[in-house]
């Protein structure tokens, strides 16, 4: 009775292991394998967003959707003239205020639409406190949106996979044992 108690016992204490194992903690970061296939096509036709701008390297957010920083003065951003359409379009850029505007125009296939951004500098001031970045109107953004975020780096399991390695080992010596 003790050997099938211990033996229900290790085997309860391995499978605990082997879960914790491979559940990540809140500190972890887990990365999934991907396989690369061909795109799956959408279909559909295609038109442009044209962003334009004053500031080199201003992050472009259309609704939630990081799309790129702006390069010679602008950004082009293709899109289904078929998809979901976007509502709102975010400029932002160190030491300049953040734009936000409400779109309006919607390209057709093979159109270009251009939505033209000023960006305006952050007020100087005499002192020596860090100025946050303002939107244009609070009121007529109700939600902040922010450039795409970064991953923390992935870490180890920790000594979860040799706690549930030694209850397979246990498990085996109180097995082979019980057989005698």
């Amino acid at each position: 009775m003790r050997k099938v108690f211990l033996l229900v016992l290790f085997v309860c204490i391995a499978l605990i292991g082997c879960a914790m194992a491979v559940t990540p903690a809140a500190n972890q970061t887990t990365v999934a394998a991907t396989a690369t296939t061909a795109p799956h096509l959408i279909g559909g036709d295609m038109g442009t967003y044209l962003v334009t701008a004053n500031v080199e390297g201003a992050n472009v957010t259309f609704d939630s959707d990081y799309k790129g920083a702006i390069t010679g003065g602008q950004l082009a951003v293709s899109v289904y003239t078929t998809g979901t359409p976007y509502r709102t379009i975010t400029v932002q850029a160190p030491g300049y205020q953040d734009y936000t505007a409400n779109i309006t125009q919607y390209p057709a296939a093979n159109q270009t639409v251009t939505i033209p951004v000023t960006l305006v500098p952050l007020a100087a001031t005499t002192t020596t406190a860090v100025q946050p970045n303002a939107t244009t109107s609070a009121a007529a953004t109700p939600e902040m949106t922010t450039a795409a975020p970064v991953s923390p780096a992935p870490t180890t399991a920790g000594s979860l996979p040799f706690a549930a390695v030694g209850a397979f080992v246990v498990l085996g010596i109180v097995a082979i044992r019980s057989r005698r």
